[in-house]
């Protein structure tokens, strides 16, 4: 089966009057039709630029700096905007995290949902507006002829997200990335967005990169986890390799922060000590060195390769990495 997208050594720069951010730094991924990769990590580990890179969207500031992204065996890194415009909608769709700022406030959620499918699938205005319906109804927003003159104000927030997933499926792109999908709601209406987009995967087969510092929505969804910190992958595997069989001091620490609902005795939750490293400076060895409880002299001054620890779990730490550590 083909690869729907490829990411090879992404390495993604802001260049700020304080110097050189390195926000992604070596990120590589491969997703297949149907596949749904969870990407986590905390605030500012890289996981939204890495898909806004993918996008193109980084403002005037960001810059892909090295690297491949493949979609449809064209290397996409060096096309212009005008050429982005045509993949974005059609070939990739994404739900961002605040769906009040995803939608124009001056113009009705017709309007909205009607553009992209006018421009992508060459469908009349009359066509286009059958089509943002059918839409909506499928997304369980009731009375959704009426609903296409509402102002996104009109409105809950829950609403305004199933809109934004609308129109992240109406051009039938083959991958849909989800940053944050469910950061701005309350828990029973995340639980409402989640099996709506389960539904939608396992109906269309469509593809999702799902960024998220929630792991109790990936373990729901995902096949297979990143986890990323300081703009890179620390470990990588399937939800039972990243949930029951976790190697790098850093998932572990992700996990331990997390309650679990199956347990019987409520353990007191441990917090990982420290913070983020400053990605103007950041550390010459294993980025989590400084926070790690585990840390040797080796990792605070050499990063460590990457170590397979089956056919799909590989992470990056030197007491997994054992040869490499006594030569």
């Amino acid at each position: 089966m083909k690869n729907i997208i490829e990411v090879n050594n992404l390495k993604t720069s802001f260049f700020t009057p304080a110097g050189e951010v390195k926000a992604v730094n070596g990120v590589s991924f491969k997703l297949k039709k149907g596949e749904v990769l969870g990407i986590v990590g905390e605030s500012g580990s890289g996981k939204s630029i890495t898909v806004l890179s993918i996008l193109k969207l980084l403002g005037g500031t960001g810059k892909i700096i090295n690297g491949e992204i493949i979609l449809d065996g064209k290397n996409i890194v060096d096309k212009d905007n005008k050429y982005m415009s045509t993949i974005r909608g059609s070939k990739i769709g994404m739900i961002f995290q605040d769906p009040m700022t995803s939608l124009n406030p001056v113009f009705k959620i017709g309007y909205q949902l009607r553009e992209p499918i006018m421009k992508h699938l060459k469908l009349s205005k009359n066509e286009a507006d059958k089509k943002a319906i059918e839409m909506l109804t499928l997304v369980g927003i009731p009375d959704a002829e009426k609903r296409m003159n509402c102002f996104p104000h009109e409105f809950s927030g829950g609403m305004r997200q199933r809109v934004i997933i609308a129109m992240a499926l109406a051009c039938n792109p083959e991958l849909i990335i989800a940053d944050e999908p469910t950061t701005a709601l309350d828990v029973t209406i995340q639980a409402q967005i989640m099996d709506l987009m389960k539904k939608f995967q396992k109906d269309f087969n469509t593809s999702i990169i799902l960024i998220t510092h929630d792991l109790g929505v990936v373990a729901d969804l995902a096949d297979n986890i990143i986890v990323m910190y300081s703009g890179s992958i620390m470990e990588r595997g399937s939800v039972e390799d990243i949930f029951y069989n976790p190697r790098h001091p850093y998932t572990k620490g992700l996990l331990n922060s997390v309650p679990n609902p199956e347990e019987l005795v409520k353990k007191r939750l441990i917090p990982i000590d420290g913070q983020p490293p400053n990605l103007l400076n950041p550390p010459k060895g294993c980025p989590f060195s400084p926070r790690c409880p585990h840390a040797m002299k080796i990792c605070l001054v050499k990063k460590p390769e990457t170590v397979c620890v089956n056919e799909n779990h590989q992470t990056s730490c030197w007491l997994i990495n054992k040869d490499m550590r006594k030569g």
